[in-house]
């Protein structure tokens, strides 16, 4: 029979010579890496259900669905909005960036001082108290959703809309198109500042600050070049469409005179008795010039058919039906209306069509200028609008 082994229990529980029980340690003799752990344990559950002080938390980051949706709604406030509205954002949130951090201009960015590393990964890993309040500074190594950067751009967010209420601007906006703003703002002055740090040579060494200065006053002067460029492109393009508008008046304005004149002419010969009414549509026609000619807007009818909206002129005695009877004329009359040019196209007149943007006429009579436009006109705008000391005498046409 073999012998008895021992069981478990019987067997002795000193451990051998090589290997001996470890003592028990105490909190202040505890591995480092425990001891690591630990602190972070306790970091996170300060700022769970304590909190960090009076840091601003940043927020959260968005799903792709969340952004989508957020950038939809800000596309559709810019598609809605007036131009002069976003300039006057842009240029509150161009005030916002230079009272926080003492810019005048873009370039001066260069020498703005980034955040300090040690304090971007206190905030963000441990239970560092964030961006000062009262000394912001970027992490102009991160974008601007970094949870450092987002704080800023919140807290700046929060002054942006304070201002607004205080200063009770006439243009609001959301907070998620402000925010849009805001973080567009800063990813422009980041560009410019690390064009502002020194880069590497072709050989392999790092610039002077009298090669950073000289490379960034050439992209300076880049961008002046271009920036005058565009403005001639864009004050040329401007030119050319005053200047199509303005031979589109001339053209109508021509266009009706010749009209009249042919059928003054044809009534003269043949001594017809609606002479007079003829005479008088011509004087009306060459007293408002071209100027007094209104524009139309393209417009399609019933799917298919196209229209031009006239506009309709706020200062203008209404003549829309004299002008009818001309235009009407010029289409019907073989022995006026010449088959060359345009082909006519139906004009539609209502009041609610688009208000006319032009001036009034200066120094017509009192009579060619609609009545109660006149009657609102302060003393000085009548002044101004040189009103002349004749008459025109008003003559009520009938259908011709």
């Amino acid at each position: 029979m073999p012998p008895n082994r021992p069981t478990p229990l019987d067997r002795p529980t000193t451990a051998p010579p090589d290997r001996p029980i470890p003592a028990v340690l105490n909190e202040h003799e505890l591995p480092q890496n425990l001891t690591i752990i630990t602190n972070a344990i306790e970091t996170a559950l300060r700022n769970v259900f304590v909190g960090s002080g009076p840091k601003q938390m940043s927020p959260l980051k968005q799903s792709p669905r969340c952004k989508k949706i957020e950038d939809e709604e800000v596309n559709l406030e810019r598609a809605s909005e007036p131009s002069i509205h976003r300039d006057f954002i842009l240029n509150e949130v161009r005030r916002l960036f230079k009272d926080e951090f003492g810019i005048m201009q873009d370039v001066d960015f260069v020498a703005h001082q980034p955040a300090s590393l040690d304090d971007v990964q206190a905030y963000e890993h441990e239970d560092g108290p964030g961006p000062d309040p009262e000394q912001l500074a970027f992490d102009l190594s991160q974008g601007y959703n970094s949870p450092w950067n987002s704080s800023i751009l919140e807290s700046l967010l929060h002054e942006f809309q304070a201002r607004c209420k205080d200063e009770s601007w006439p243009v609001k906006k959301s907070d998620n198109y402000v925010r849009q703003a805001l973080r567009n703002r800063y990813k422009r002055l980041r560009t410019t500042w690390l064009r502002g740090q020194p880069r590497l040579t072709s050989n392999g060494i790092v610039e002077t600050p009298a090669e950073v200065e000289e490379r960034m006053l050439e992209h300076l002067k880049q961008l002046g070049k271009a920036s005058r460029q565009n403005t001639r492109r864009r004050n040329v393009s401007f030119r050319l469409t005053v200047t199509k508008q303005i031979h589109r008046y001339f053209q109508k304005y021509l266009r009706r005179v010749s009209t009249l004149d042919g059928v003054v002419k044809l009534k003269t010969e043949g001594g017809d008795n609606d002479l007079v009414v003829w005479e008088w549509l011509q004087r009306l026609v060459r007293f408002l010039g071209e100027n007094g000619m209104s524009s139309e807007e393209s417009a399609v009818e019933n799917n298919f058919e196209h229209v031009l909206r006239v506009k309709n002129m706020e200062w203008r005695r209404c003549i829309d039906r004299e002008l009818d009877i001309v235009d009407v004329e010029r289409i019907v009359d073989s022995d006026i209306f010449s088959p060359r040019g345009a082909k006519p196209v139906k004009r539609i007149r209502a009041l609610d069509n688009p208000m006319s943007s032009r001036d009034a006429v200066k120094g017509l009579p009192v009579d060619l200028y609609d009545g109660a436009w006149f009657s609102r006109l302060t003393q000085r705008e009548i002044d101004t609008l040189a009103v002349a000391t004749h008459r025109f005498p008003w003559m009520k046409v009938a259908t011709l």
